[in-house]
């Protein structure tokens, strides 16, 4: 029964994973503008910020949530701006490939981005509160969800660390190197697209 379950989860939760989002945009971004090792530490965070999310979803959010209606609103809100700054960047951005040895985004700005790209997406708050919460029964032992949790966790890395390696690699960059600037727009309208339709689902 137990792996039923864990193999529903997986499979949703893949699903979920390869649908564009912002988290694709960012660490797509981050890999091609910052280099793979900017890429991989934003991988990291979205996985970091999943692996809160799956905490608190297997801990009860759906109760969190019932009993604090305002809290969703509020993220939606946070979600929204954060969202829209993101967008603004990419569309300020005048498209120019870092050069060898220059200065890129470091690890820990990478990761921090990373992190609340998802943290602050309520899209992965009602993902987790509804789907993982109704997957997850309460007759799972600890273990049970010790598994689930780092399952979970562990293929977001995957995918977002595969996506990294992907958009850093060289032949990659030197298709991009006369198209980023439209690539970085296009990345902004649809960052901006997400914010207005976080925006408004949470007033």
């Amino acid at each position: 029964m137990f792996a039923h379950t864990l193999l529903l989860i997986l499979t949703i939760h893949a699903v979920a994973l390869v649908s564009p989002g912002p988290d694709f945009a960012v660490v797509t971004r981050l890999s091609i503008v910052s280099g793979r090792r900017a890429g991989l530490w934003a991988a990291a965070g979205v996985a970091s910020a999943i692996g809160v999310y799956t905490l608190v979803s297997l801990l009860g959010l759906t109760l969190v949530l019932a009993a604090l209606p305002g809290l969703s609103r509020a993220l939606s809100i946070a979600g929204a701006l954060y969202l829209m700054w993101l967008g603004i960047q990419c569309l300020r951005s005048k498209g120019h490939m870092p050069e060898s040895g220059s200065a890129a985004l470091g690890g820990r700005r990478a990761y921090v981005t990373g992190f609340f790209t998802n943290l602050l997406n309520p899209k992965a708050m009602l993902y987790f509160g509804s789907i993982l919460s109704q997957a997850v029964t309460p007759d799972l032992g600890g273990a049970h969800l010790a598994v689930v949790w780092t399952l979970l966790v562990a293929e977001s890395l995957l995918w977002f660390a595969l996506v990294a390696t992907l958009f850093s690699a060289p032949r990659m960059l030197q298709w991009l190197r006369t198209r980023l600037r439209w690539f970085d727009r296009a990345i902004g309208v649809v960052l901006l697209g997400l914010a207005a339709k976080v925006g408004s689902s949470g007033m």
